[in-house]
């Protein structure tokens, strides 16, 4: 097996983790070496000749791809549906004070949102206020909790504008940032792209730009700016100082009370002036080490259908949360 047909069945691996089949495009978009559509739809069809790869439709699985691309296909009628509520929200998001870039991320941003998804939010604020800002937001979601609509609004990461290139850079954090779906804040997430422009050394065919070529909301609300000006230069950070500090002691009682390991706390959560993750479960670290299964059992197997012999056990070991 060539090169190319190796990256191909390697990116098709990952996506299996998520039981998620890949469409053409998206196997050169999300291909780990630069390479060209015609050459990528020469090469898939050789791949499902030889019986490597399964073809149903538009998409390409490892396995079963009849029920994968079903599954497919109702997730991405799901996910339209709930694109219309996460635009919304984020548009509400926006007229927060302090910030300054609004992206729909999660499962929903690769129109994958299945029954039980969140509508996930990333979040970029204007300097020295992530903290004042992701204060507002949480006391918000307290109300959301009154209404059961609190999984519309999950908004566990946020960067301000002088910290925006991610610490983490591995497959898992490529593909996020990528594949992220900016409502708010065109410069702020020109920006983020320039700043992590590192991912495209994993997705060299990949250009999460051009999601800037349309037009962005870039309203600013009277009462946002009423109560930004309220919050001084000096006084406010000093405040977004104490909300931090006071978060971090808050989020260690918290990780301690639910039983997580201590020495999980700093790579599991991150909480520096310009940056805030609250991710307890280890998801990015469970995903990755199933990744990392497949690609040994791959090294080593002659058909795809002898790496996958135990992979539900690793999907289901993958996407547990504790």
């Amino acid at each position: 097996m060539n090169q190319l047909k190796q990256e191909i069945v390697k990116t098709i691996l990952y996506f299996d983790i998520f039981s998620f089949p890949l469409k053409e495009e998206e196997i050169f978009q999300f291909c780990q070496i630069p390479t060209q559509r015609p050459i990528i739809q020469q090469t898939l069809a050789e791949l499902v000749t030889e019986g490597q790869l399964q073809q149903t439709g538009d998409h390409y699985a490892v396995r079963e791809s009849k029920r994968l691309s079903s599954l497919r296909q109702k997730k991405f009628q799901l996910s339209t549906k709930l694109m219309t509520k996460a635009h919304r929200n984020a548009a509400l998001i926006s007229q927060f004070p302090f910030v300054r870039g609004v992206a729909i991320s999660g499962s929903l941003s690769k129109y994958a949102a299945d029954e039980a998804a969140d509508i996930d939010f990333f979040i970029i604020t204007a300097p020295d206020r992530l903290w004042i800002c992701r204060s507002f937001l949480h006391l918000f979601k307290k109300l959301t909790f009154l209404v059961r609509r609190q999984h519309d609004f999950c908004m566990n990461y946020f960067l301000d504008q002088e910290e925006l290139e991610l610490k983490d850079k591995n497959l898992y954090t490529a593909f996020e940032s990528i594949s992220i779906i900016p409502v708010y804040g065109k410069a702020s997430f020109k920006a983020f792209f320039t700043h992590n422009h590192w991912a495209r050394e994993f997705f060299p065919n990949a250009y999460p730009e051009q999601k800037l070529a349309i037009e962005l909301q870039e309203r600013i609300g009277w009462l946002k700016r009423s109560i930004e000006f309220a919050f001084g230069v000096q006084w406010g950070r000093r405040i977004n100082q104490r909300i931090r500090r006071s978060t971090v002691r808050w989020w260690r009682e918290k990780f301690r009370r639910q039983g997580y390991q201590m020495d999980q706390f700093e790579k599991d959560l991150r909480a520096t002036n310009g940056e805030s993750k609250y991710h307890p479960n280890d998801y990015q670290h469970r995903i990755l080490q199933a990744y990392q299964e497949r690609l040994e059992r791959f090294s080593s197997a002659t058909t795809t259908s002898e790496v996958l012999k135990t992979s539900e056990v690793v999907v289901e070991k993958a996407s547990g949360k504790n």
